[in-house]
């Protein structure tokens, strides 16, 4: 009978708008460094903000310093701590227009070129190293609910 009653209250809940607007994402970028977010635009209503980061790995083939693990964890470090300041900037923001994508999406390459600078020294201070990064996917989704 409990049982019963959580699985009711869990359906319940994931039928309502506001609860799922980031669960019916149809998956059209399968980037490990997505982020889907829900965010509501003024006078039109919830939706999913998609955001792909992507990290060059040999940005110049003739240094070995590309290849070595020490830069592959920099990369990967980036690409993880990258869509941790991607959520944080989208979910700081109530409510946006259209024209905020814009700002919000200068303000997220900004903040993970500083941290592309911080991580360097980290990792590699004695090293000339240059980190390539872009923001391959920024678009908006409506939330579309299967039946």
């Amino acid at each position: 009978m409990i049982r019963k009653l959580i699985f009711s209250f869990l359906l319940l809940m994931l039928s309502t708008s506001t609860a799922s607007a980031g669960l019916y994402y149809s998956g059209h970028s399968t980037e490990p460094g997505t982020v889907t977010a829900a965010v509501e635009i003024k006078d039109k209503g919830l939706y999913n903000l998609v955001v792909t980061l992507q990290f060059l790995r040999t940005p110049n083939k003739d240094k070995k310093i590309y290849r070595s693990d020490e830069y592959e964890k920099l990369v990967d470090r980036l690409l993880v701590e990258s869509r941790g300041i991607a959520l944080q900037k989208i979910l700081e923001r109530k409510e946006l227009t259209i024209g905020d994508l814009a700002g919000l999406k200068k303000a997220i390459e900004t903040d993970i070129e500083t941290l592309a600078a911080q991580l360097k020294m980290k990792i590699l201070p004695h090293k000339d190293v240059e980190v390539i990064f872009s923001i391959s996917d920024f678009f908006l989704l409506q939330p579309s609910y299967r039946k």
